[in-house]
């Protein structure tokens, strides 16, 4: 095997198995309370588009209907989202923020503002066309990942 090639897989099996043990992890995102990855990013979904309903926050985060139902009864009983019906349309049921919500999905944009600075004053080194260059490599090998999912 050609040692580029196997240094670059070692590298990002490095880099996918901290990925891994990140997404494990539960932080407190200013909010008081700890967080799991997937707990965030549906607070995130529901913080960037409001009044969505279950179909379309699946469609946001690639998660299915069923993971988004059970994963929004958690975070409104937790009382970070609440969940209501518009009169004229009992059917559905949309979400939204609470303040403890708010606070949560606030202080996960400030934790990425602190955690990615380095990476950012790293990035300003590249030029523009090596940016692009790396952008390119990370979207064709999480074309290649997809296919062994």
């Amino acid at each position: 095997m050609d040692p580029f090639i196997k240094e670059l897989d070692e590298a990002i099996g490095k880099l996918c198995e901290c990925e891994h043990k990140i997404n494990q992890k539960a932080h407190d995102y200013g909010c008081g309370v700890l967080l799991h990855m997937s707990d965030i990013h549906m607070i995130e979904a529901i913080g960037n588009y409001p009044d969505s309903n279950i179909t379309e926050i699946a469609g946001h985060l690639g998660f299915s209907k069923g993971t988004v139902s059970k994963l929004t009864k958690k975070l409104e009983k937790g009382g970070f989202i609440r969940r209501y019906q518009y009169k004229d349309n009992r059917k559905e049921t949309f979400f939204s923020l609470t303040e403890l919500g708010r606070k949560a999905y606030e202080g996960h944009y400030a934790f990425h503002e602190t955690k990615s600075a380095h990476t950012h004053r790293e990035y300003r080194k590249y030029s523009p066309e090596q940016r692009a260059l790396i952008l390119d490599f990370i979207r064709m090998y999480t074309d290649y990942l997809k296919d062994y999912i």
